[in-house]
């Protein structure tokens, strides 16, 4: 069986295709999500499709007093998908049509290894695993000759349409509310492989996964019913820009590689709003950044070792917000993370900003200057209303 999900790419590269009936692929979301790159991902032959591009957008907000400080607002749609190549990754194929898959039912979570590629087999949910079932699609009701026992392969771009126009309702249905629009997790669909179709097979299972960089979907735990599905990603890492746009990509890269930004911290909203289970409220936007302008910026100076480390990059504390739809869901985590405005997008930054070999758009950071001890050469603090500027040096009173 074959786990499409949704695929980055820009529409630049030709997908592969699947010559070894002996194996069946699975089709995730690109870009990470809540860890660092996963060197295990292989398999350049796999069967693949490609879904709906989703892009990652930020809004900057407004420059905070006394310090170099940007309070950001970091949106996302569905997993993270942006330009690359569209990665696959090798699952063994059942001799039969009768395995774990094709016996799942709706809550049954599925597991498999990467490196070595094995077979799809049912797992505790409290395990780690790459798949939750949320319901069978009736074949039946598409058209009969598509799904006969003789119909040919209907293709990879066939199954797609099929996901996209299916699954995200079964998905709903099967949660009671849906997924975060900007989480985590993705809607896939485990399909036949090439092989178990020409046996007959014709069961398609639609899920949850959560998207993996190079191609591979992550591991979690528990069901996504019940736990958070904001994104987390580990303090440190760096996220991808694409260089055209000056967005970010949403792909975990290495900090040597061009990327938009470095986290620096996550937040917990539920311990200042409420946990899932609380029946709070959401906060809006300007609640949360009012929140977190406060504790982002001593997260980034805990990070860099000291405000000072951190002024020497020349880089802004920016930070995400939890959504309504996704405080609905059960979202509560943000991140902090460094970056630089360039041009209504983000400069390109190399290097790990901790290390001190910052790049920034291809240049090395000029820190500011630093005055005298007890004098300040930042921004002024502005005068009250009804005060003017006077730079007489007007004597004391006398006595």
């Amino acid at each position: 069986m074959t786990s499409d999900s949704d695929t980055g790419g820009d529409g630049s590269e030709r997908l592969p295709s699947l010559d070894d009936a002996d194996e069946f692929t699975t089709l995730p979301a690109e870009g990470d999500a809540s860890d660092l790159p996963n060197d295990a991902a292989s398999g350049t032959d796999a069967e693949t499709s490609r879904g709906p591009q989703h892009r990652l957008r930020f809004v900057l907000g407004a420059v905070l007093v006394g310090a170099v400080v940007a309070g950001g607002v970091l949106f996302a749609t569905d997993a993270f998908a942006e330009g690359g190549g569209v990665g696959s990754t090798e699952i063994g194929e059942s001799s039969t049509i009768d395995d774990d898959l094709s016996r799942s039912e709706p809550g049954d979570c599925l597991q498999w290894t990467v490196n070595p590629p094995s077979q799809a087999s049912i797992v505790d949910c409290a395990d780690p695993h790459r798949f939750e079932v949320a319901g069978t699609l009736d074949t039946s009701a598409f058209p009969s000759s598509e799904f006969a026992a003789d119909a040919p392969w209907p293709g990879e771009e066939r199954f797609a349409s099929i996901r996209d126009e299916n699954c995200p309702a079964v998905v709903d249905r099967y949660l009671g509310g849906g997924l975060d629009p900007a989480g985590r997790f993705s809607v896939g669909l485990m399909r036949p492989g090439r092989a178990q179709w020409e046996r007959g097979a014709r069961v398609l299972r639609c899920g949850i996964e959560q998207a993996g960089a190079k191609g591979v979907q992550e591991e979690f735990t528990g069901r996504v019913a019940d736990v958070d599905q904001s994104f987390a990603w580990p303090v440190g890492t760096c996220i991808g820009i694409n260089k055209e746009t000056r967005e970010p990509t949403g792909k975990v890269v290495n900090c040597a590689e061009p990327h938009a930004f470095q986290t620096t911290g996550v937040i917990d909203l539920s311990q200042r709003f409420g946990g899932r289970n609380s029946g709070k409220p959401w906060p809006n936007t300007e609640t949360q950044n009012d929140y977190l302008k406060r504790i982002c910026p001593s997260q980034t100076n805990k990070f860099f070792g000291g405000a000072d480390k951190f002024a020497d990059t020349t880089l802004n504390v920016q930070w995400s917000v939890t959504a309504e739809v996704g405080w609905l869901t059960g979202s509560r985590r943000v991140a902090c993370y460094v970056a630089l405005p360039d041009r209504g997008g983000f400069a390109t930054l190399v290097g790990d900003a901790r290390q001190g070999e910052l790049l920034i758009n291809g240049r090395v950071p000029v820190p500011p200057k630093k005055g005298p001890p007890g004098r300040s050469l930042g921004t002024p603090v502005p005068l009250p209303p009804g005060y003017n500027v006077d730079d007489r040096e007007i004597p004391a009173p006398g006595g």
